[in-house]
């Protein structure tokens, strides 16, 4: 096995050009800005990758030459090195139009440049954890091939034999080691999300009001809540909060919370959910929405107060805490949860609301932001049923994985754009990524509504898997939204890395950009379920107090 990469002073030549190509690829613009350490951290990762595939592909190519091209050369670090900061130098007027360019797109100033140090030390990690990995293995390949191939029967086959035996053992090996690496450190994590679940900010105190979950009267218990469930519980607007903003009369509004520490399965506590509905009456109310949480239990504040609002606290929520791990790791480590405690909820809910009397009972909505939208999505086994067995649905930034938003954007109507979908004329559902943007259509919106909501430059919408290899749909000429820059192209492998820098970085943006959807939600919300009779003043005051909200965390949700 050819080692990767030299431990010294040396560098293979061929590796370091195509390293340093793909170094300069990376300066190339994608869907979110980058800082000194995402910019330092994707370069690092893009050479030590281009450098492994460029030793690779000579080496290949000189052994089929057959003695006619030398195996390999070689040029001292310092070389390389003094070529690609002067190869940078000369880019850095591309890089930071190209960075201003998407800047401008999400809303935020021009930046005049880097902080060279940090995108160093972030360029050297990225490439020693490359290398690292290669290197790792290399060496498991070697240890498996020392093992291997005194074993393999035979003469003149036998090299060719022992390294595809080798070769298919590495994978293997490299499999098991991940498998076992990925479920300790989802134990691991899953641990330390369940300490940080159970450690309440003391900002926010024990409801008092019957019609919260947690409270004296409540089914649930307030210890068994969750970090994230009492900021649901006790915080929100009051009916004084509803009519000082509105002018209208209001009352208080019913908010139900299950905690992943309230024991039972996912069905036992999908009924004890129901229960608090029965308990606080809110068969009674005008509206009752199911919402989807994030990973760690997290509801956006912008959004449900936002509904609260809308229909001047006549109104009921519930939702169900299925983990406590933000929803980068638990849509990595154990998607499953979202899908099987949403879909308890809301099928538990569901058939409450229908045993109700149908000419009282209160008008149902779902509703889900990023993993909390996969989750709600997964309750329901098609488009079809999504509209059937609800009465409207709000879903914001879905993650590129889910089926029904991907059967819906592929369903679209000839000429629409895969950024920004028509489907049957916008008859039940339709897609916006500004406020307003769902009545743009010039045809009736019937019930039930569908509103997805998904910024052009939001990656959990359009990051996947599948844009390491082949161009997105949605980077195609005629098919890429406004919010993307011109200059964004797709680069095999490179795209992916920036994509993970704009994963991480996706609620690092000014409100309505990115993963940031609370204040568009009430719009959607307003125009899936209407309101309270309320005045456009009122409504004009409602969107003023959610435009404050600036609340969501990437880590901790």
């Amino acid at each position: 096995m050819v080692k990767i990469v030299r431990i010294g002073s040396r560098l293979d030549v061929a590796g370091a050009t195509v390293g340093l190509v793909a170094l300069a690829l990376s300066l190339t613009p994608s869907l979110l800005p980058r800082p000194a350490w995402g910019q330092g951290f994707v370069s690092g990762l893009a050479f030590a990758v281009g450098y492994g595939v460029g030793v690779l592909l000579w080496r290949g190519v000189a052994r089929l030459s057959r003695g006619r091209l030398p195996a390999a050369a070689e040029a001292p670090v310092w070389a390389v090195a003094l070529i690609g900061l002067a190869g940078a130098a000369a880019l850095m007027p591309f890089a930071l139009g190209w960075q201003n360019s998407v800047r401008e797109a999400v809303g935020m100033p021009d930046t005049n440049g880097f902080d060279w140090f940090v995108a160093a030390v972030f360029f050297a990690i990225g490439a020693w954890l490359a290398f690292a990995i290669g290197r790792g293995v290399a060496a498991g390949y070697r240890s498996l091939h020392r093992l291997i191939a005194p074993r393999i029967p035979g003469r003149g086959s036998r090299p060719r034999v022992a390294a595809s035996a080798t070769g298919a053992a590495t994978v293997v090996a490299m499999l098991a080691v991940l498998s076992i690496g990925l479920s300790v450190l989802s134990w691991l994590l899953t641990l330390a999300s369940e300490h940080k679940n159970r450690q309440y900010d003391p900002e926010y105190a024990q409801p008092t009001s019957p019609l919260r979950s947690g409270s004296a009267d409540s089914l649930v218990a307030w210890e068994d809540l969750g970090q994230a469930g009492v900021k649901v519980v006790a915080g929100g607007p009051t009916a004084a909060d509803i009519e000082l903003v509105t002018g209208a009369p209001a009352v208080e509004p019913i908010r139900v919370y299950v905690g992943v520490d309230v024991p039972g399965t996912f069905d036992e506590r999908a009924q004890i959910a129901v229960d608090e509905l029965e308990r606080t009456g809110a068969a009674d109310r005008s509206v009752l929405m199911i919402a989807g949480t994030t990973g760690s239990g997290w509801l956006d504040p912008a959004a449900i107060d936002g509904f609260e609002y809308l229909h001047a606290g006549d109104t009921a929520l519930v939702t169900l805490q299925y983990g406590a791990t933000g929803s980068p790791v638990s849509a990595l480590l154990t998607p499953d949860l979202s899908q099987d405690g949403t879909t308890a909820l809301v099928r538990a809910v569901t058939a409450w609301w229908e045993a109700l009397p149908e000419d009282d009972r209160p008008q149902l909505l779902v509703y889900g932001l990023s993993l909390g939208s996969f989750g709600i999505q997964s309750a329901y086994d098609d488009a079809a049923d999504l509209l059937a067995s609800t009465e409207g649905a709000v879903l914001a930034g879905t993650p590129s994985f889910t089926p029904i938003w991907i059967e819906e954007e592929d369903a679209r109507d000839a000429g629409s754009p895969y950024s920004l979908p028509v489907l049957d004329d916008g008859e039940h559902v339709r897609w916006s990524d500004e406020w307003g943007g769902l009545e743009a259509l010039p045809g009736a919106w019937e019930d039930t509504r569908v509103a997805y909501l998904q910024h052009g430059n939001d990656p959990i919408v359009w990051i996947g898997p599948s844009v390491i290899w082949s161009e997105p749909a949605w980077l195609l000429p005629g098919q890429r939204s406004e919010q993307v820059s011109d200059d964004m192209v797709w680069i095999p492998v490179v795209t992916a890395f920036q994509g993970v820098i704009d994963l991480i970085l996706s609620t690092a943006v000014p409100e309505d950009a990115g993963h940031k959807y609370g204040n568009l939600a009430v719009d959607a919300l307003h125009q899936v379920a209407g309101d309270a009779d309320l005045s456009d003043d009122a409504v004009a005051r409602v969107r003023a107090v959610i435009e404050q909200y600036d609340t969501y965390s990437p880590v901790a949700n």
